[in-house]
């Protein structure tokens, strides 16, 4: 069987449901491609076991040999965060179906629902945008802004990463790129490590964003669309 497991944004967040799915898997691998929270070493003293990090591109490459084990024995993915908020691991679970291979998905918290702390209603947003490192001619990111401001709805921007090179896209250069793709001096709200006890949540013009000193990361940015007065108000306690 395979075991798909999400681990949540920290590890304080991994559930018992988690915890017993990990337990029973002969062979773990950890999807470190965009885990902050989660580190292999520390997973593998928490449950006496070996907890392998692998790339993305393990995952997508290596895809028959991960799944070749879990006809034989139980095999678990873990994810930071969520574990079906990539593609590469649908795919997966549509090719156990194709082989018939039985699987479990176990869900963790995510940053898709962490940003309700910025009291923005999650009912209100729109389409999920990323911004990655290399953006300079890429105009899908604002695009995709545009078409949700124009329906009223909130955007949120998820920021590349790249943990192993301690390499990341800033709110700073999320917002450097919107206003030099078009956007107006807007209130938009800067999110530093959402889901922890050390949360950062910054709401301010564009402008004076791009003046903030954001050290924490993982980070993401949202761009508010037509705000309720609640939203508005709650917006008001960060800045």
């Amino acid at each position: 069987m395979l075991y798909l497991i999400g681990l949540g944004l920290e590890n304080e967040d991994i559930t018992a449901k988690a915890m017993k799915a990990m337990k029973q898997c002969s062979s773990l691998y950890l999807d470190s491609y965009t885990s902050l929270g989660a580190d292999a070493d520390e997973l593998s003293r928490m449950l006496g076991k070996a907890v392998v990090p692998v790339k993305r591109e393990f995952l997508e490459e290596k895809m028959d040999f991960i799944l070749d084990e879990a006809k034989k024995k139980d095999v678990g993915v873990l994810v930071g965060g969520d574990c079906l908020s990539a593609t590469t691991h649908v795919s997966l679970l549509l090719e156990c179906r194709k082989r018939k291979i039985t699987y479990q998905v176990v869900h963790g918290i995510s940053i898709l629902t962490a940003v309700g702390e910025t009291g923005l209603n999650l009912y209100n947003f729109g389409k999920i945008a990323s911004i990655p490192f290399e953006r300079k001619n890429l105009k899908v990111p604002y695009e995709i802004l545009k078409e949700n401001l124009s329906k009223g709805m909130h955007t949120l921007f998820l920021l590349d990463l790249n943990p192993r090179e301690r390499k990341f896209v800033s709110i700073v250069d999320a917002v450097d790129y919107l206003l030099k793709h078009g956007m107006e001096d807007r209130i938009c709200v800067g999110c530093c490590k959402l889901g922890t006890p050390d949360a950062v949540i910054k709401a301010w013009k564009a402008r004076q964003l791009l003046k903030e000193n954001f050290k924490e990361f993982p980070q993401c940015l949202i761009v508010p669309g037509k705000m309720h007065f609640v939203e508005e108000e709650f917006l008001q306690g960060f800045r």
